[in-house]
C-alpha cells in the first residue's frame, strides 16, 4: 500500500511550477528602491595615507605601526616619534632601508611619500598602556 502511495505522488504533475528566467532574479530598478528601507553600512573614510599605508607597509609594520615579527620598530612609541624629523621618515620611504625595506622613490610620486609620512606621525599616542607590576 506504501508503494502504491509513493507512485502516486510521484507521478503527478505539480500545478504551479513554471519555467525559470533571468529575469526571475533581475533588481528592480533604482527608482522602486525605498532608500529609507534599505541597511546603510557605516564605511571608514580611508585617506591616501591609510590605502598606501595597507597597499606597501602594512605586511611588514603592521597595520598598527607596532611592527612585526620581521620589523622591530614600534611607530606608536613616544620615543621613536620623539626622536625622527619628517625628512628621516620621508627618506627611509624613498631610498629603502637595510636590510629588508625596499626603496619606494621608484614607485610613489613625492605627494604619496608626504601621505605616508603623515599616516607614520598618526601612529603618535597610540602605543598600549605601559604595564606595571
Amino acid at each position: 500500500m506504501l508503494v502504491c502511495l509513493l507512485m502516486a505522488a510521484c507521478s503527478s504533475e505539480p500545478a504551479n511550477l513554471r519555467v525559470w528566467t533571468p529575469e526571475d532574479h533581475a533588481h528592480p530598478p533604482d527608482t522602486l528602491i525605498d532608500p529609507n528601507r534599505v541597511p546603510q553600512e557605516e564605511r571608514p573614510t580611508l585617506s591616501v595615507g591609510d590605502l598606501l599605508w595597507m597597499r606597501n607597509c602594512a605586511r611588514c609594520h603592521g597595520a598598527n605601526g607596532r611592527g612585526g615579527r620581521e620589523v622591530a620598530i614600534n611607530f606608536t612609541a613616544a620615543e621613536w616619534q620623539e626622536g625622527i624629523e619628517d625628512a628621516q621618515i620621508a627618506r627611509a620611504i624613498a631610498g629603502g632601508k637595510a636590510p629588508n625595506m625596499p626603496a619606494f622613490a621608484d614607485l610613489l610620486t613625492p605627494e604619496q611619500i608626504d601621505e605616508l609620512v603623515n599616516h607614520v606621525r598618526k601612529f603618535r599616542g597610540h602605543s598600549p598602556p605601559s604595564r606595571t607590576p
